[in-house]
């Protein structure tokens, strides 16, 4: 388990900002919000977490793989970076344009949002770590991305009737796509120029993920310190390397692990993710989300549920669980979220433990209100009974398992 301490007020605010891996975008807290008064505890966690942030687009994912690429760092280093995650939706844009996968909704052509966690991998290892504070200075300390929104609608705006990527011939020029993105993204002078310099006119090059130097601001994957963990010989060890080293085939890659369908395989699903959070890791959890399920404290519930509501994919970092231990003949107890529990009861928690519910940081911010307060401070519960469902997806009526897959630390 991880701990907590809490005492403060809170006023809500939260936004559905949701994407279906490679697939959709998010709403946003335009199209929904929730607010309420009340009292919240705020987590103080061993997962090495960096500050919540609250996305403005559909771009969960890119959000969800920069905490947990700052969380490694922070283990190994206990310093606070900002990964850009508008630097890895602007080059997701620019493939998307120029590889001919714009979508058209009601006759308007759109660049799609959504995408996934290898995605923003991908991105990272062909053209580096750009912190925020280099990207869009304006933005350095900003938890909300403005520019992301306003560049979201200037880019749809250049792919329609009249603007500079109107027709199939146009999206086929990368300086052309480029250019464009450049001003839709309102990019200095000296970035503009930085960027062209390292990748050309053309944004066809890249960088090599194997070097450790830095090309100006941007920084190979294989300089970025990171500790992780590896499940060996029964148990978790920590280990450290580059962020070279936990992506695609690195030594210590992470891996995507799918959710059962049989009550054995979720059990022992739970007990890899009970393994890897006691060890501090931030695994990751792809997840189905109805608004209808979320009570007012935010926490995600069958029992919530009497009607399908509003609903997308989301992609977000773990902190902490709550369990019930039945250990053979002793009186069943609960190692409950918020509350550090031994390296003891850790084990007897993924030995014997049936889960009750996950805490995830998400990137919906941490509230409206100037206070800068909200609900755990920007981390929500998701019970099992909500996660295993069914719920009914309203884009076909199927029924559909709200959790879809995490994604662990190597041997998990």
């Amino acid at each position: 388990m991880v701990l907590g301490s809490w005492r403060r007020g809170w006023r809500l605010g939260l936004m559905l900002a949701l994407a279906v891996p490679a697939v959709s975008g998010c709403a946003t807290d335009e199209e929904m919000a929730i607010d309420e008064s009340g009292e919240f505890v705020e987590p103080v966690t061993d997962v090495n977490h960096t500050a919540v942030r609250n996305q403005s687009i559909g771009n969960c994912w890119a959000y969800a793989a920069t905490g947990w690429a700052e969380s490694l760092h922070r283990a190994r280093t206990g310093q606070e970076i900002n990964i850009s995650e508008s630097w890895i939706t602007f080059w997701d844009w620019y493939g998307k344009i120029a590889g001919g996968r714009v979508t058209t909704t009601a006759g308007r052509a759109e660049v799609p949002t959504g995408g996934w966690w290898d995605g923003a991998m991908t991105i990272l290892r062909a053209r580096g770590v750009v912190y925020e504070s280099e990207f869009i200075p304006e933005e350095a300390e900003a938890a909300r991305s403005t520019r992301q929104s306003d560049a979201l609608r200037a880019i749809n705006t250049a792919l329609n009737e009249g603007g500079a990527l109107a027709t199939a011939e146009a999206r086929r020029d990368p300086a052309l796509v480029l250019s464009t993105l450049f001003d839709a993204w309102q990019l200095s002078p000296a970035v503009r120029a930085e960027v062209t310099r390292v990748f050309t006119a053309r944004g066809t090059a890249t960088l090599p993920a194997s070097r450790t130097t830095a090309d100006g601001f941007f920084r190979p994957i294989a300089s970025i310190p990171v500790r992780t963990s590896a499940y060996r010989n029964g148990r978790g060890q920590q280990v450290d390397g580059t962020l070279a080293d936990v992506i695609g085939y690195g030594r210590f890659a992470w891996r995507s692990a799918s959710y059962g369908t049989t009550a054995s395989a979720r059990t022992s699903f739970h007990q890899r993710v009970i393994r890897a959070l006691n060890d501090n890791q931030p695994v990751l959890v792809s997840w189905l989300v109805d608004f209808n399920a979320m009570s007012s404290a935010g926490i995600f519930r069958m029992s919530n549920l009497t009607m399908a509501g509003r609903q997308g994919g989301h992609l977000t970092p773990m902190e902490d669980y709550q369990v019930v231990v039945r250990q053979p003949g002793q009186p069943e107890r609960t190692l409950r979220a918020g509350e550090l529990a031994s390296e003891a009861d850790q084990d007897l928690a993924a030995r014997y433990g049936t889960l009750e519910f996950i805490r995830i940081k998400n990137s919906w911010g941490t509230a409206r209100d100037p206070s800068g307060t909200g609900f755990f401070g920007g981390y929500n519960d998701l019970y099992v009974d909500y996660l295993n469902g069914p719920i009914t997806w309203t884009a076909d009526m199927a029924p559909r398992t709200p959790l879809s897959s995490v994604i662990l630390p190597p041997g998990y």
